[in-house]
C-alpha cells in the first residue's frame, strides 16, 4: 500500500487582540486571577526559570546523548550524536508540570519539540512521548496550531505553514481568560454578569464545549470548512467548528485507548455522567480557577455531595479518597512515563487492557447532511492511514466522492479525496485531485509533498521536483520536502544536486544533526 502523509490544509484564524490575559481582568478580580495563574492551565505554557530542572540523559537506542543546562542565555539543551553536536535555547516550556514539562524550541518563525522531556512525577529525563524509539532523534518534531492551541493564549499562525507563527508566538504564553470567558471588550465597558460568557450558567451544550475544546481528543478531529482551531468561541457548540470522531468496534461502543486528553470520553462512560442527565460536567468537580489545597479531600467531598447516604457506613472514612480506588492513575499510550486519571469513575477497579484498532469511526456529536458525510470522509481517510486500513481508507473515499458537488473548492476535502485515491490505486485521478486542491491557493507544503510523492510514484520525477520547489517556497522550514527532493536526486545519480538540497536545508536549519551527516555523506559521494 503506498505510504504517504495526508496534511489537512487548516485555515488559520487570525486572533484578535484582549484584553483577556489577566492583565485588565486582574483590575476587577484579583483573587481569581492570581490563584488561577497557579492551576494546571494558569501554568499550561511558560519562559522557563533560573530553577528549571537541569542535567544530562543518554537515549541508548541511537547512542544520542542530552545536557540541559541553565546559563545566560536561559534554559540551554545540548544534543549529541556521531561526534556532531547542537546548542538550542528553549523558547518554552510547555505544560503544567504536574506530570511533565516538554519544550519548545525556535528556527526562525517556526517552532520544533524538543525530543526531551523532563518526568516530574519520577524526577528524571526521558525522550518525549512517541520519541522512545527512534533511531535519529532530532529537534525536528513541528509543533502544529492543534497542539500549540491548548497550552498557549492567542497563537497567530502563518498561513498556509504547518508550524511557523507571527511573533509573539504566544501572548499571553498561558491558556488565557478569553479561552472560556470570551471576549472581554463589551464586558470592560459594561461589567455585568450578561456582558461576559459563563460556561456554568449557560446551556449544557455550550458549557461543555468549552472544557471540549482541549480536553475531548478523541481518534481524529476535522475541522469544517474555513474553521480551525484557533475559531472556536465560547458561548457556541463545538460542532460549529470542527467535529470529534471516537472508535467504534463490532463488540460495541467501548473505550478507545487511554490517552492523555481524554478526559471528557471517559466521563461520558461513568454511571455517574449517565445518571446525571446533562447535570454533572467538569465544573461540578474542578473550579479552573482555583487548584485544591488538598486535592483528595476535595474530591472526595466532591463525591459525597451525591453519594453520602448510600454509602456503607464507614466506607467515606476509608483512607487515600474516592478517587485512589474509583478514578485510579492509568499510564496512558500517548504519555511516555507519565499516569493519567481515569475519568470513568468505576465503581470496581478496571483492569489493564489491549483495546484494539476501531473498525469504525462515529462522531462524538452528530452532524446531518453533506458537512457530517465530509467530516466522517476525511476522518476515515486520516485514522485509515495511521492505522493501516484499506477498508477505512475505501470508506471515506465513497463518502467524499459523495460530498464533492457540495464542496468543489474544500482544500481539506480535496487533499483527502486525492490521498484516498492514491493509496486505493487511483494514481491519475488522484492527482487531478490534488492538482486542483493547490490550485484554490490555500493549499499549504504538505499538498505539495503529497503531489511529489505521487508524480514519484508515477515515474515522473521531474514534475515531482517542480512540486518540490513549490513546497519549499511556500514552507522553507518544512524538513521533509528537502528530503524528498534530496532522495530524488539521489536515484537520479547526481550527488552534487543532492548535496546542494542538503546545503539548502542547513541554511533554514543549521543545526540539524540528520541534516549535517546527511550533507557529510552527500559530499562525500559527489567527489570525483
Amino acid at each position: 500500500m503506498l505510504t504517504l502523509v495526508l496534511g489537512l490544509a487548516l485555515p488559520i484564524s487570525v486572533a484578535t487582540a484582549s484584553a483577556s490575559d489577566g492583565g485588565q481582568c486582574k483590575a476587577c478580580h484579583p483573587g481569581i486571577v492570581e490563584s488561577y495563574q497557579l492551576t494546571g492551565m494558569g501554568r499550561s505554557m511558560q519562559s522557563p526559570g533560573p530553577d528549571h530542572p537541569t542535567g544530562v540523559y543518554r537515549h541508548g537506542l541511537s547512542g544520542t546523548s542530552f545536557q540541559v543546562s541553565s546559563t545566560s542565555d536561559g534554559l540551554v539543551q545540548v544534543i549529541e550524536r556521531a561526534g556532531i553536536s547542537a546548542r538550542y535555547p528553549v523558547e518554552f516550556v510547555i505544560g503544567s508540570g504536574n506530570a511533565a514539562f516538554g519544550y519548545i524550541v525556535r528556527a526562525g518563525d517556526a517552532a520544533f519539540q524538543s525530543p526531551l522531556t523532563y518526568y516530574t512525577e519520577h524526577g528524571r529525563w526521558g525522550m518525549a512521548p512517541g520519541m522512545e524509539w527512534e533511531a535519529a532523534p532530532d529537534f525536528d518534531r513541528p509543533v502544529t496550531a492543534e497542539c500549540l492551541w491548548c497550552h498557549a493564549g492567542r497563537p497567530i499562525q502563518v498561513p498556509r505553514s504547518l508550524n511557523r507563527y507571527r511573533e509573539p508566538i504566544a501572548e499571553p504564553a498561558a491558556i488565557s481568560c478569553d479561552r472560556c470567558h470570551g471576549p472581554s471588550d463589551r464586558h470592560l465597558v459594561e461589567p455585568s454578569m450578561g456582558s461576559i460568557f459563563n460556561p456554568a450558567h449557560a446551556p449544557h451544550r455550550e458549557r461543555d464545549s468549552v472544557c471540549e475544546q482541549c480536553h475531548l481528543g478523541g481518534l481524529v478531529r476535522v475541522p469544517n470548512p474555513g474553521q480551525s482551531f484557533a475559531s472556536f468561541e465560547p458561548g457556541r457548540r463545538l460542532e460549529e467548528f470542527w467535529s470529534v470522531f471516537l472508535g467504534s468496534s463490532r463488540q460495541g461502543r467501548g473505550p478507545d485507548k487511554f490517552q492523555v486528553v481524554s478526559h471528557v470520553e471517559q466521563l461520558a462512560l461513568s454511571r455517574c455522567a449517565q445518571q446525571s442527565g446533562d447535570e454533572l460536567w467538569c465544573g461540578t468537580c474542578h473550579d479552573p480557577h482555583q487548584a485544591p489545597a488538598d486535592p483528595l479531600d476535595h474530591f472526595a467531598a466532591r463525591c459525597l455531595t451525591c453519594h453520602a447516604q448510600s454509602l456503607p457506613d464507614g466506607h467515606s472514612e476509608l483512607s487515600g479518597g474516592c478517587a485512589s480506588c474509583h478514578m485510579s492513575r492509568r499510564q496512558s499510550h500517548d504519555s511516555g512515563h507519565s499516569a493519567f486519571t481515569d475519568h470513568r469513575i468505576s465503581r470496581h477497579p478496571i483492569p489493564e487492557q489491549e483495546v484494539p484498532a476501531p473498525e469504525a469511526l462515529r462522531p462524538w456529536r452528530l452532524i446531518v447532511g453533506p458537512l457530517g458525510r465530509r467530516n466522517l470522509g476525511v476522518a476515515n481517510v486520516l485514522q485509515g492511514q495511521r492505522q493501516g486500513s484499506l477498508e477505512m481508507v475505501r470508506r471515506g473515499l465513497r463518502q467524499l466522492r459523495g460530498v464533492l458537488a457540495d464542496f468543489p473548492r474544500d482544500v481539506t476535502l480535496l487533499d483527502a479525496l486525492g490521498t484516498a485515491l492514491l493509496i486505493n490505486g487511483n494514481n491519475s485521478e488522484g492527482r487531478r485531485m490534488l492538482e486542483r486542491a493547490i490550485s484554490t491557493g490555500r493549499a499549504g507544503a504538505l499538498q505539495h509533498n503529497t503531489l511529489a510523492a505521487a508524480l514519484l510514484s508515477a515515474g515522473r520525477p521531474e514534475e515531482a521536483v517542480s512540486a518540490l520547489e513549490e513546497a519549499i517556497g511556500t514552507d522553507p522550514s518544512l524538513e521533509s520536502s528537502y528530503r524528498m527532493l534530496a532522495r530524488i536526486h539521489r536515484e537520479g545519480g547526481s550527488a552534487e544536486l543532492e548535496t546542494q538540497t542538503w546545503q539548502r536545508l542547513l541554511r533554514q536549519r543549521p543545526r540539524l544533526i540528520n541534516a549535517r551527516l546527511e550533507l557529510m555523506r552527500a559530499a562525500k559521494e559527489s567527489r570525483p
